[in-house]
């Protein structure tokens, strides 16, 4: 086998170098920090003819990638269901229970993204499944994002119909109380990575 010039060595070097600094790229990746007192989910329905809210009080976002760039990206999204909250103890107890959240057999609420994509400045459309009570559902989510300096707000609204999602059964399963047609508010505050 001949012996490679130095030109041709100079060339494997450099692109060897090129690989393993693109592999600690990958590797060093950091994810996004969530500030979570400027961040906000709510909840937003119609019962008995007024606005409903209700705040989802504990959850955690785990980001990693570049948002110029998000094909590469992952996004999971974890809700604790028992910080689901209206505001007061009878709505809540009836949140919590077997008819919607059953939040002691399922504790956790959680989205996992599958493909991130940029259709447009300032844009995404995020892909995925949300894990709910036991079920798995895909699901798509519009945002929008802005970037001042290090922080980044990803924000947007999302319209279903809750009983896509199996939520209120029994009594709960008819329009007659809470209307079928659910907005789900976001408005997440991201801090960029800190640099190795």
């Amino acid at each position: 086998m001949p012996r490679p010039t130095p030109r041709t060595a100079r060339t494997l070097s450099a692109a060897l170098l090129f690989c393993l600094a693109g592999l600690m790229a990958v590797s060093m990746a950091k994810a996004w920090e969530l500030d979570r007192d400027a961040s906000r989910i709510e909840l937003i329905g119609t019962a008995d003819g007024r606005e409903a809210v209700t705040r989802v009080e504990d959850f955690e976002v785990d980001l990693e990638g570049d948002l110029d760039q998000p094909g590469e990206g992952q996004l999971v999204l974890t809700l604790r269901s028992d910080s689901i909250t209206g505001g007061n103890d009878i709505v809540d107890g009836m949140l919590h229970g077997h008819n919607w959240f059953d939040v002691e057999t399922y504790p956790e609420i959680v989205f996992r993204s599958s493909d991130i994509q940029a259709p447009a400045e300032g844009e995404l459309r995020i892909e995925g499944e949300l894990e709910l009570r036991g079920e798995t559902y895909p699901l798509k989510v519009p945002a929008s994002w802005t970037r001042q300096g290090e922080q980044v707000n990803v924000y947007g609204r999302l319209t279903l119909d809750r009983t896509d999602f199996d939520m209120g059964r029994g009594a709960w399963r008819t329009e007659g109380t809470v209307k079928h047609e659910v907005h789900v508010d976001f408005s997440l505050v991201l801090l960029a990575p800190s640099r190795p």
